[in-house]
């Protein structure tokens, strides 16, 4: 048994590496373009003033590392709570680090946020779990998430009247790129009820170009379709907990940002912490194709630090504190990759 784990363990290794070699030649010009907007921004803020900042938050910049836990953790319970028709209890505790491991992969890889959902899916059904039901899960997860960041930052864009200086930030961009992303997350939610794998099996049928092997995965791609719409039917109250459970992740979030910026002795009030954080994760969202958003997430920081008076090099140094703590999140997740369980 231990055996085939390696193999497996081998396998994951080995996809990851072909992964990152194949990256298309989009991603890696868009990377490339990343990393000298991200030196330019180094170059120009200074390290002498960036070095003050870091001074300032000494030892206790450890605390950092404390509300990614709990907000992983978070999702983590909300995702044993999509599992309700599987014969196997997977513990809580293995699905945070599955969701460590699989965040790692999707930051990592030029996959558009995806590469790491199959991972996920292929250790759960290691685990006992049908395939149908890890899929299923993923998916609903993974739309709730996207309702969910929607309406925080919605919520948060509410109090940008609030505390945006005359003249600061313009919203009009970024109320639009907000409303995008909230349409294709109820479209996605949506399709979730209407049979999205044989429809896609009938569509590529009507223009003749269905693989057999898709057609003969065509009951088990029904069961998959009936697992996630019979979700939403059976386990209505679930589904709201995990939602609200994801909700509360994106708060926490917000807090992370009060506490960065205390920590490097420029406070803010707790409304501008979450408006900074849900504005952020718009321009985190416009970078999806770069691998851990390099450049398109620090130089939003930057601009949004600048709209809101608090100056280029708080803005720098607050996405660099941010960065330090996801590449020890990112790290963690890479060990559980290659954890012999």
């Amino acid at each position: 048994m231990n055996q085939v784990i390696q193999l497996k363990i081998r396998c994951i290794g080995s996809l990851l590496v072909k992964s990152v070699g194949s990256m298309g030649r989009l991603n890696l010009i868009l990377l490339l373009i990343a990393v000298f907007f991200f030196y330019g921004m180094l170059k120009q803020v200074g390290w002498g003033s960036l070095e003050q900042y870091f001074h300032q938050v000494g030892y206790p910049g450890i605390l950092l590392l404390v509300p990614y836990g709990i907000m992983n953790l978070l999702t983590a319970v909300a995702w044993r709570l999509l599992l309700v028709d599987s014969v196997v209890a997977v513990p809580v505790v293995r699905l945070f680090w599955l969701r460590l491991a699989g965040e790692s992969l999707n930051q990592l890889t030029p996959t558009a946020s995806l590469g790491g959902e199959p991972f996920k899916a292929i250790r759960l059904k290691d685990s006992g779990v049908p395939w149908q039901q890890a899929t299923a899960s993923l998916i609903i997860h993974k739309g709730l998430m996207v309702m969910s960041l929607a309406l925080y930052i919605i919520l948060s864009l509410a109090l940008v009247p609030f505390v945006m200086p005359a003249g600061g930030v313009r919203l009009g961009l970024l109320l639009s790129c907000t409303l995008l992303l909230s349409g294709a997350g109820v479209a996605f939610v949506v399709l979730q009820h209407r049979n999205p794998c044989v429809q896609v099996i009938r569509m590529l049928e009507r223009w003749g170009k269905c693989p057999a092997v898709l057609k003969a995965k065509e009951a088990e791609l029904a069961s998959l379709d009936a697992a996630m719409a019979g979700f939403y039917r059976q386990y209505p109250r679930k589904g709201a907990l995990a939602f609200l459970l994801l909700f509360l992740n994106w708060l926490l979030q917000g807090g992370e940002v009060y506490l960065i910026f205390h920590l490097l002795g420029q406070p803010v009030t707790w409304q501008l912490a979450l408006c900074l954080d849900a504005l952020a994760m718009i321009f985190t969202a416009l970078g999806f194709m770069i691998p851990v958003q390099l450049g398109v997430q620090d130089g939003g920081n930057v601009l949004l630090a600048l709209g809101f008076r608090l100056g280029a090099a708080a803005g720098l140094a607050f996405s660099i504190m941010r960065r330090v703590r996801e590449a020890f999140w990112l790290l963690v997740g890479l060990v559980v990759i290659t954890w012999k369980r």
